[in-house]
């Protein structure tokens, strides 16, 4: 089954809303350090995990949408990605170990700020003219 580009784009976009939505909410729950939780680290272990899953599926998905760009918005998409990546990459060492660490943790919150970087890269070589963003 194939799927047109607009529906690849759509599914492009809601596995990595979702991938983020879970890397962005694992450093919080170590911030706060909810006391409801039984097996605290490994709850949020399993959240960035899944997270990290989505965000591959995400990788995979976007893949094959460059073509349908022109020379400058195909330079954003790369930049995008690598930047993604990176960040991605810097998730890793956190969700590797179970236990809380203060250098992998700083390390995961650096690579959040890339995350972010990225997702604003990645907004800006599909403009969507129905809504109006601050960037």
């Amino acid at each position: 089954m194939e799927l047109s580009p607009k529906n690849k784009l759509k599914l492009h976009r809601y596995l990595g809303i979702i991938s983020l939505s879970f890397l962005f909410s694992r450093p919080f729950i170590i911030l706060f350090q909810f006391p409801d939780i039984q097996n605290f680290e490994y709850f949020s272990a399993y959240i960035g995990r899944i997270g990290a899953i989505f965000g591959v599926l995400a990788f995979i998905s976007g893949g094959g949408l460059g073509k349908y760009l022109d020379e400058k918005k195909s330079r954003v998409a790369e930049i995008h990605t690598i930047i993604m990546l990176a960040g991605l990459t810097m998730q890793v060492p956190v969700l590797a170990e179970v236990e809380i660490l203060l250098v992998p943790n700083l390390i995961s919150y650096l690579g959040c700020g890339f995350l972010i970087w990225g997702w604003i890269l990645g907004r800006r070589v599909f403009i969507n003219r129905k809504r109006i963003l601050p960037f």
